[in-house]
């Protein structure tokens, strides 16, 4: 599936006969920019709004936070859509329309956006402009430390030019932003709760998605109820649970019996099975995130390049697509998966799996004796199973691999603190490259769990934010996966395929970055 991406530099925005937006590089901007600003706010039909019907989601894990702007984990992704709004919306193959509000792309650094009239958050409070600046000024403050700070780092300054209009201005050209502020970074919080409940808030979120929060009992359910305010009309499902249950088996045999009517991560070897059971409805797609891990580098044996490369090398990608993902998704050598076309390059790839040319590494780094490193997973079987084949491919190659298992809700705190050798890192992704590579590998960036410090590639990340075309863009993401190939931060293993099923009688639709957004779920 190829991705259309918005470029403020050079691309605009078309529209089908049926009101969706499409990319068409040879549009001007100002077509861009009316199509964006004039672009319908598509409402929920009373027939569907009348469906009452409570829908049971088993997910993986627990969320570890509800705040938009900490969110740093791959759980939240199942639970963020439904309790929180962006201000933009990215519909399945992704496109990008308005949301919460619409926006007029004057030049490359002068956007003006105007909300939805009469929005409120689910307190009550109003969503206008001082609202959006309260949320934008909280993620950019670096006492919050917020992941979303790096996202919005291009930001200028943000005006208020009424009380439902407000203009960003860009210090420099930066091209991801509407798919930024289509996802998390766009997601409005009430400030008055945030204000009320303080350090609380994290578990008693106040947003202005399809969903209200109701209760959260970790590690049993999640509930939500739909919002009769929601801009596009309330949800035609009345009540949603969300409950955490990491064993596959155990996830999939309550979908089989109806206890669940939807499920997150089908585990690959159940595919088969599942598209041929008649009480069950199996999606899957091209996906937009990366499975990998990252190599601790702050410390020995992973610090030397060459124990890193040697890892790497002894690592045969196509036995873990086939022991772990049955074949499913495609191999992966970087952080670009072949769904967005523009800047995928086809013909990359590197470290040819080779246990001697592994051991020849070590060898060149002093090592003559087996290299004891601990890979570490959370506790879900795909995870397990990944890690007990690059534990045996690995340990034939001269290392000698233990495996440590955690849970789901303890990663982010185990990759922050860098308590890892060789840890999972798991990303969902974004329909822009930016938002799989930049907080991944530029010296400062959120998610540079491996410590990786080059600032040959933090410059070639920083210019293609601002390159003003595609074709530019992607000349240096290749300049760049060139070069994190090199050094070894992070061993690439996958590109997945988003895998989720449901009942038959639930209608939804499927995201390529595995997020639920059940405001579109019904009943049939």
């Amino acid at each position: 599936m190829a991705c259309a991406t918005v470029s403020t530099l050079a691309t605009e925005i078309d529209g089908d006969d049926k009101g969706n937006l499409s990319m068409n590089p040879r549009m001007t901007r100002r077509s861009l920019a009316a199509l964006l600003a004039a672009a319908p706010f598509p409402p929920l039909t009373a027939a569907r709004a009348q469906d009452s019907r409570t829908l049971t989601v088993g997910i993986v894990s627990d969320p570890v936070t509800l705040d938009p702007a900490l969110m740093a984990s791959f759980f939240e992704i199942s639970v963020q859509f439904n309790i929180h709004e962006p201000l933009l919306h990215m519909t399945p193959d992704l496109q990008i329309e308005p949301g919460l509000a619409s926006v007029e792309v004057a030049d490359p650094l002068t956007y003006r956006f105007t909300l939805k009239p009469s929005l409120t958050f689910h307190d009550g409070t109003p969503l206008d402009s001082a609202a959006v600046k309260a949320n934008f000024d909280r993620m950019l403050d670096p006492a919050t430390a917020s992941p979303r700070r790096s996202e919005l780092a291009p930001i200028g300054r943000m005006d208020i030019t009424g009380p439902l209009a407000f203009t960003i201005t860009l210090s420099a050209p930066y091209a991801p932003l509407l798919q930024v502020l289509a996802n998390r970074a766009g997601m409005m919080v009430s400030p008055a709760a945030l204000k009320s409940l303080g350090a609380d808030f994290a578990t008693k979120a106040v947003g202005a998605g399809p969903y209200r929060l109701v209760s959260w009992t970790k590690n049993s359910e999640l509930v939500v109820e739909r919002f009769a305010g929601y801009w596009r009309g309330a949800p035609p499902i009345e009540r949603i649970v969300f409950r955490p249950i990491s064993d596959e088996t155990v996830r999939l045999t309550n979908l089989r019996s109806g206890t669940v009517q939807l499920v997150d991560a089908v585990p690959a070897q159940a595919v088969g099975a599942l598209g041929r059971d008649a009480g069950i409805t199996m999606k899957q797609a091209v996906g937009l995130g990366f499975n990998a891990f990252s190599f601790n580098i702050t410390r020995p044996p992973f610090d030397d390049v060459r124990v890193r490369q040697a890892f790497t090398t002894a690592i045969d990608k196509q036995a873990v697509l086939r022991a772990v993902y049955f074949g499913t998704g495609s191999i992966a050598y970087g952080t670009i998966p072949p769904s967005m076309a523009w800047a995928f390059d086809p013909a990359f790839a590197s470290f040819k799996p080779s246990v001697d040319a592994a051991r020849k590494l070590l060898a060149a780094a002093g090592h003559t004796a087996p290299v004891p490193v601990s890979i570490t997973v959370t506790n879900s079987p795909a995870q397990v199973r990944t890690a007990e084949v690059l534990q045996a491919q690995a340990n034939s190659a001269g290392f000698k691999v233990e495996v440590k298992q955690i849970d789901a809700t303890s990663l982010i705190a185990v990759l922050r603190q860098k308590d890892f050798d060789l840890c999972m890192s798991p990303w969902s992704g974004r329909s822009d490259p930016d938002g799989n590579i930049y907080n991944y590998f530029t010296k400062a960036g959120p998610n540079n769990f491996m410590g990786y410090q080059s600032d040959a590639v933090t410059d070639l990340l920083v210019k293609a934010r601002s390159a003003p075309d595609q074709a530019s863009r992607a000349k240096l993401y290749r300049e760049a996966e060139q070069q994190i190939a090199s050094d070894a931060p992070m061993l690439f293993l996958t590109f997945p395929a988003t895998l989720q099923a449901s009942s038959k009688s639930l209608s939804w639709l499927q995201y390529p970055d595995g997020a639920f957004r059940l405001q579109f779920a019904n009943f049939q």
